[in-house]
C-alpha cells in the first residue's frame, strides 16, 4: 500500500482521473498481522475477491504487480460483473512453475511444513522463504497451462512489462499476450527496452499513470457507443 507504485496511482485516480482509489494489502504483506508463511495464492485471491464483493454493484478497473496481476486475472474471470479493465504490470503469471525450478530447501517450521528458499534480488537476505504448499497450491490457479481459460475474460486488458524483467520472462508475458489477443476484446501490450521487474523508476509511474487514462477512456468511450 505504501510502494511508490500504489502512491502514484493513488495521485493520479484521484486528482487526474476523479475516481475512487482502493489499495490492497494482502495477508502477509506491509502492515498486515498475518504470518506470510501460512498463506497462500487462494488467501490473497480471496482478499482481493472479498475487497470487490465489499463495494457493491459498482464496477473497478484493477491494477496488479507481478503475483498482483495474476490474481487479478483470476478477479476479473471470477467476478466479471465487478471488474471493468485491467492494467497488468510485469505479470507474473504461472510463476510458480519457475518457483519450483528454483526452490531452495531450507527445513520445516514449527508446524511441521516444508519450507523452501525463493531467491529473489529485490529482497534483503536473497530470498523469500515460503510452505512447499505454496507452490503446490499456486499449480491449481495456472492460466497459460489450461487451455481456454482466458477466453473467458470479458474486459479490455493492458500489459505493461520489461524486455530486461529479471523475474517474469518476456517468453511467459508473450504467451499471456497471445492468449489475450486471441479474443475481440481491447488488448494492449506496451513492452519497455529497459528498466526491471519493480517498474519504479519515474518515466515507468509516469508511463503506467497514462497506460491507465488510455484504459480508463477506452472502457468509457465503448460504454458510450
Amino acid at each position: 500500500m505504501h510502494g511508490e507504485k500504489a502512491r502514484e496511482l493513488q495521485l493520479f485516480a484521484t486528482r487526474q482521473l476523479g475516481c475512487n482509489y482502493w489499495a490492497l494489502e494482502y495477508q502477509g504483506h506491509g502492515d498486515s498481522t498475518q504470518n506470510f508463511e501460512e498463506c497462500t495464492l487462494t488467501t490473497w485471491l480471496d482478499d482481493v475477491l472479498q475487497l470487490l464483493d465489499s463495494m457493491g454493484s459498482q464496477r473497478q478497473f484493477l491494477v496488479g504487480s507481478s503475483m498482483g496481476a495474476w490474481l487479478a486475472l483470476h478477479a476479473a474471470l471470477r467476478r466479471p460483473h465487478l471488474v471493468q479493465g485491467l492494467l497488468l504490470l510485469a505479470p507474473a503469471v504461472d510463476i510458480s512453475q519457475h518457483w519450483q525450478a528454483v526452490a531452495q530447501p531450507t527445513g520445516v517450521d514449527a508446524a511441521g511444513h516444508e519450507l523452501v528458499l525463493l531467491p529473489s534480488a529485490y529482497v534483503e537476505g536473497g530470498g523469500i522463504r515460503v510452505r512447499r504448499q505454496l507452490l503446490e497450491e499456486a499449480s491449481a490457479h495456472h492460466l497459460l497451462l489450461h487451455t481456454g481459460q482466458l477466453e473467458a475474460l470479458t474486459c479490455p486488458a493492458t500489459i505493461m512489462h520489461s524486455i530486461r524483467d529479471d523475474v517474469v520472462p518476456l517468453e511467459l508475458v508473450q504467451r499471456l499476450a497471445d492468449e489475450l489477443q486471441r479474443s475481440s476484446r481491447a488488448f494492449h501490450l506496451e513492452l519497455l527496452p529497459d528498466g526491471n521487474h519493480r517498474l519504479s523508476r519515474e518515466q515507468d509511474l509516469q508511463l503506467m499513470c497514462r497506460l491507465l487514462g488510455q484504459l480508463v477512456q477506452q472502457t468509457l468511450e465503448g460504454m458510450a457507443l
